[in-house]
């Protein structure tokens, strides 16, 4: 797939720009085909750390091209983890929401310890280094799905709830 911002070949299925981050065109191969619930968006941004973080490790990028990445994944994360740190919750809600926030936490918490990770990399060039902060990046993005599912479930009972009460009255 080529990004229509850089121009870089992505492979097929990418949905944002290995290089430059942008989201690619979206193409579907059939009518059928459908998003699958179960890969959120977020597999796409630990898609791009990945091919991001082989390019730093075969020397296709210097440190300092692999770091600017980094940076820019990083701000995006902030950006990303401020917003939903910000979406209000009732104090009568909160309960409903402690175990979807609690392993959303920890995923985000895990992303930004891998690239913190990665970042350690850049400075002393030691591959254990970019290992590490990939694997803390798979497991916040294994949390964050968690998130995600167990979001998913909690809007399905609470549609459930509110049809069964429309159809007291």
């Amino acid at each position: 797939m080529l990004c229509v911002k850089c121009g870089f070949q992505n492979s097929d299925g990418a949905n944002y720009c290995s290089k430059c981050n942008a989201q690619l065109p979206r193409v579907l191969q059939s009518p059928q085909e459908e998003v699958e619930p179960e890969t959120p968006r977020i597999h796409d941004r630990l898609q791009q750390i990945e091919a991001a973080a082989a390019r730093a490790a075969s020397g296709e990028w210097n440190p300092e091209e692999f770091g600017r990445f980094l940076e820019e994944t990083a701000a995006i994360l902030a950006e990303k983890e401020r917003a939903i740190r910000e979406i209000p919750i009732p104090d009568e809600a909160a309960e409903d929401f402690r175990e979807e926030l609690e392993v959303g936490y920890t995923g985000i918490d895990l992303y930004n310890q891998g690239v913190q990770r990665m970042f350690d990399f850049v400075a002393e060039a030691d591959p254990l280094f970019l290992e590490e902060g990939l694997e803390l990046v798979r497991q916040g993005n294994e949390f964050v799905n968690q998130a995600m599912r167990i979001n998913r479930e909690n809007r399905r009972k609470l549609e459930e709830m509110s049809t069964d009460a429309s159809s007291l009255m």
